[in-house]
């Protein structure tokens, strides 16, 4: 039982993260504002966080234990976690992003500096979750050895 905050690149994601979510537990689910183009990040798009919200609210309604809050965020994963983190007290995150081959520009740049192993003395589940498209396998935390480099 723990406060756990989720940051999720991935839609559909819920089959994988539901292994990584306990019933007890109280999430804050926040969906960084990545699929969208560098053009229209620019231009502060309203349509990407709009579709961010709806996945992050998606996402939160299927998995276990106690939503807080689901959310659009940053772009960029470290930031996104920094202003969660300033009205969540999480015990521990949990980070779900798609492989790097699947990745857009935009998603690419925003996961680059995603925290693998401990963030602000906070332990970190790094899990990389291929898009629905094909099997919904997640790739170990860091810590097992089993994860991409980054």
């Amino acid at each position: 039982m723990g406060n756990v905050l989720l940051i999720s690149t991935v839609e559909h994601s819920e089959e994988v993260l539901r292994s990584h979510i306990g019933e007890a537990d109280k999430l804050k689910v926040v969906v960084p504002v990545v699929r969208q183009s560098f053009l229209d990040w620019l231009a502060n798009d309203e349509k990407a966080f709009s579709r961010a919200q709806s996945v992050a609210e998606n996402t939160a309604a299927e998995l276990p234990g106690e939503t807080i809050e689901a959310v659009a965020g940053e772009a960029n994963v470290d930031l996104a976690i920094r202003d969660a983190l300033a009205t969540f007290p999480a015990d521990e995150i949990v980070v779900a992003v798609r492989p790097d081959a699947q990745q857009g520009h935009m998603e690419s740049l925003g996961t680059a500096s995603s925290p693998t192993h401990a963030f602000q003395g906070i332990p970190v589940r790094y899990l990389v979750i291929p898009d629905e498209s094909e099997s919904a396998t997640s790739t170990a935390s860091p810590e097992s050895g089993d994860a991409p480099p980054r």
